[in-house]
């Protein structure tokens, strides 16, 4: 039932016209970041949900565990335990009690660079949420100087090696995985998000619990 509510209340937002609308916008940022001189880089191809290469140890796929860990909606989201910004561990499990927005993401991704300022903006608006944004194997420096210079305060934290990308089975970038307080997956989606569409989906959470 949970999965169901949130699944249409995504759906009608873009079914009412609000994709559309935001596909204008988007065009819009993108020509203007031409027109001021930024650079697309490497890996950067103009498509929602960048596709994303992970390693993966040979060692492991012959003995059968690659992706062991379980993720799907409706059951409670694998833990983690990952560097932030400020060289702490931080895990999911740290946020329980909080509604969590774990955003995959990386410098290079025009996506997710559009994405950002929602993200900041949900982080900042609403107490009870916690934007949790998993740059996935860049450069620690690079990563930032790009959050600082975005002037951006949610948690961001280091998957170093893309595993936990791969753990949640992450094929583009950006993704957005919806936690709920008790640290159940309700929505996993690929592709950029604006924050009325983020909104949208937790207050949907809000209401279930």
């Amino acid at each position: 039932m949970r999965r169901l509510l949130i699944t249409i209340l995504l759906l009608s937002l873009f079914i009412s016209g609000c994709a559309a609308e935001n596909k204008g916008n988007i065009d819009d940022k993108i020509d203007d970041r031409e027109k001021n001189g930024i650079v697309e880089e490497e890996g950067m191809d103009g498509q929602e949900g960048q596709g994303l290469e992970t390693e993966i140890d040979p060692q492991e796929e012959k003995d059968g565990v690659v992706n062991k860990v379980e993720v799907e909606e409706g059951k409670e989201a694998p833990d983690f335990a990952l560097d932030n910004l400020y060289g702490d561990k931080i895990s999911l499990s740290d946020f329980r009690g909080k509604i969590v927005l774990l955003n995959f993401w990386a410098t290079w991704c025009q996506w997710c660079d559009l994405e950002m300022p929602d993200l900041n903006k949900l982080n900042a608006e609403n107490e009870d949420l916690v934007v949790l944004a998993v740059n996935v194997m860049e450069d620690e420096w690079k990563v930032r100087r790009y959050i600082q210079d975005g002037g951006y305060e949610f948690e961001v934290a280091f998957d170093f090696d893309g595993k936990l990308a791969g753990d949640y089975l992450v094929e583009g970038l950006p993704s957005s995985f919806f936690i709920d307080k008790d640290g159940v997956l309700q929505l996993a989606y690929s592709g950029m998000l604006t924050y009325e569409q983020m909104i949208g989906v937790v207050d949907a959470i809000r209401e279930m619990n």
